[in-house]
């Protein structure tokens, strides 16, 4: 039977340590940080629209998203508007339509950038369907247009620093056939509506 060279215990124990650091951290301790915004503080009313609260419950939101901390409403007649924030990031971003437009068949994601400050990418979802959706990711007060390249290179210090809050910002409309993916419509007008509100509000130090 071999055994560790007694000399190397010491170096064996403190790499074991180290790894249990990020177990420790987020699984027990719990760290994390918020910044005091509220996502049911977005208004009722947006861009003209008055919204009126869905019947989507708190379980299915937790099924599909890790979180509770959500809003869900309708504008208009057709418009849906989600909103949520989860400290884990990737059910957020990994295929989020799954849940806010379930049934609905999308070609392949293209992300377009709002010109005007702060400069939003929008992950815009369209195909032969009768309906188009597009997303917004925010960390913080970094907006994510790569959520892959986004974890890669936030990998080790989100390993050993308090977890933060993403926040996802998704709206459900009906498909314009004669503009696709270029010029913003009601979808882009109420999505940056509801952006541009929840920034508004008071951010407070993260602590």
């Amino acid at each position: 039977m071999n055994w560790i060279d007694s000399r190397r215990l010491a170096l064996v124990a403190a790499l074991l340590a180290l790894a249990c650091v990020p177990t420790v951290l987020h699984s027990y301790v719990g760290m994390t940080v918020s910044d005091g915004r509220d996502v049911t503080q977005v208004p009722m009313s947006l861009n003209g629209l008055t919204g009126r609260a869905t019947e989507r419950r708190a379980a299915s939101v937790l099924n599909a998203y890790g979180t509770t901390d959500f809003i869900e409403r309708t504008y208009g007649t057709s418009l849906k508007l989600f909103v949520a924030r989860s400290y884990d990031a990737k059910p957020l971003y990994h295929h989020p339509e799954l849940a806010v437009a379930h049934g609905d068949t999308y070609d392949r994601a293209v992300v377009v950038r709002r010109n005007e400050p702060p400069a939003v990418p929008v992950f815009v979802l369209e195909g032969a369907g009768d309906w188009r959706s597009v997303y917004a990711l925010m960390y913080g007060d970094e907006f994510i247009d790569r959520p892959m390249l986004f974890q890669m290179r936030n990998a080790l210090t989100l390993l050993v620093q308090p977890k933060r809050l993403t926040t996802l910002f998704f709206v459900r409309a009906p498909a314009n056939k004669t503009v696709r993916g270029v010029e913003p419509g009601p979808a882009e007008s109420l999505l940056f509506a509801a952006i541009d509100s929840f920034r508004a509000q008071t951010r407070r130090p993260e602590r």
